[in-house]
C-alpha cells in the first residue's frame, strides 16, 4: 500500500472519528487547569492535531522521496 492511499484513509478514520465523537458527546464543559473546556471541543482539537501530525508526516515522507529521485543518476 503506497504513502498516499494510507494518507487518504487516516483523513477518512478520523472524520469518522470526528463525526461520531460530535453526534455522541455532550456539550458540557468540563474543568481542566482552572479552564472550562468542552468535552466535543477537545476531543475534535486533539483529533485535529493527530490529523495534523499525519500530514505532516505525508509531507515529508513526500519530499523525501523527491530528494532521492533527484539524486540518482538514471
Amino acid at each position: 500500500m503506497t504513502i498516499k492511499k494510507k494518507f487518504v484513509l487516516a483523513l477518512v478514520a478520523y472524520a469518522v472519528l470526528g463525526i461520531l465523537a460530535w453526534t455522541t458527546l455532550s456539550d458540557e464543559p468540563i474543568r481542566v487547569f482552572n479552564a472550562n473546556v468542552r468535552l466535543r471541543t477537545g476531543t475534535l482539537l486533539i483529533l485535529g492535531l493527530f490529523a495534523l501530525r499525519a500530514a505532516l508526516y505525508f509531507w515529508r515522507t513526500r519530499i523525501e522521496q523527491e530528494r532521492e529521485s533527484a539524486k540518482r543518476p538514471d
